[in-house]
């Protein structure tokens, strides 16, 4: 068996690929929307909404047909790009699976923490922002020091999570200090909390910052734990001319591939050393 003919050289490439293949087909699907299906103003778009004024004009496909409308091009045109630059962190780590559920639910969480606090209320929701934010945290979960120069500060890059941070306590303040305009801003809390405990939950692996765990915050990259290691039942002195399976060998070289020759025992090494010689027809 080749090196990349392993699982686990594999599942990366995997990833990557069909990550960043869901990413843009979620972008073509919103501005698809956009352009040729409930465009603002039209019985479509106020069709597909998300209402919180009346029950007889809210069904629960709103809750997530929302999540692909926008209110005009600059709106579309902001999100797409925040899924974007967001995205192509997150979504090659995830896989195609895993981030089409995190944007989805991102949707839907927000969705429903803005009908549940305007319920009666004579607003509606449109707008894939609740998504992006999940989005968001879940791009600094996977990549903490992951860097941006902002359009304000063009000398400084700023950390992604120092963002995201800093970006979520805004529209906390932002809820609570203007009633006004406190309905998209409670959406964003809601992405962003439903996109950290998604991450949590379909995602552990891939977790390298917790912004509830102060132990994260020392800057420095946190690293999944090690696959485990194969467990090898040592033959007896005995067994030394049994002949070497392949299943042996590879278990051998992955742990070589893995952590270098010299961590073999002295009976791993004596297994090699046959096996080079059976290949050889010693």
């Amino acid at each position: 068996m080749g090196l990349y003919e392993r699982n686990y050289m594999n599942e990366p490439q995997e990833n990557y690929s069909s990550g960043r293949r869901a990413m843009w087909w979620l972008i073509a699907i919103n501005v698809f929307v956009y352009f040729f299906v409930a465009s603002p103003g039209d019985r479509r778009y106020i069709t597909f909404a998300l209402h919180a004024s009346r029950c007889s004009m809210m069904t629960p496909v709103q809750f997530l047909t929302s999540g692909f409308l926008h209110g005009n091009f600059s709106h579309l045109l902001f999100n797409m790009y925040g899924l974007y630059l967001f995205g192509s962190i997150a979504s090659p780590i995830l896989g195609e699976k895993r981030f089409c559920t995190l944007y989805l639910a991102g949707i839907i969480i927000s969705s429903g923490a803005f009908y549940l606090i305007n319920l009666g209320k004579p607003l509606f929701l449109v707008g894939a922002s609740g998504a992006i934010c999940a989005v968001t945290i879940a791009a600094a979960m996977v990549d903490p020091e992951k860097r941006f120069i902002m359009i304000f500060m063009p000398f400084t890059p700023i950390k992604i999570t120092t963002m995201v941070v800093c970006y979520t306590i805004l529209n906390f303040l932002m809820s609570v200090g203007d009633a006004g305009n406190s309905i998209s801003y409670l959406a964003h809390l809601a992405g962003f909390i439903g996109g950290y405990i998604l991450m949590k939950l379909i995602a552990p692996d891939c977790v390298l910052w917790d912004p509830l765990k102060l132990k994260n915050q020392s800057g420095k990259t946190q690293t999944p734990p090690p696959p485990k290691k194969p467990v090898f039942r040592r033959k007896p002195e005995s067994d030394a001319s049994t002949p070497v399976s392949n299943a042996e060998l590879d278990m051998l070289l992955d742990k070589i591939s893995r952590e270098g020759i010299n961590s073999l025992s002295e009976h791993e090494l004596a297994r090699l050393r046959q096996a080079r010689k059976e290949m050889r027809g010693e």
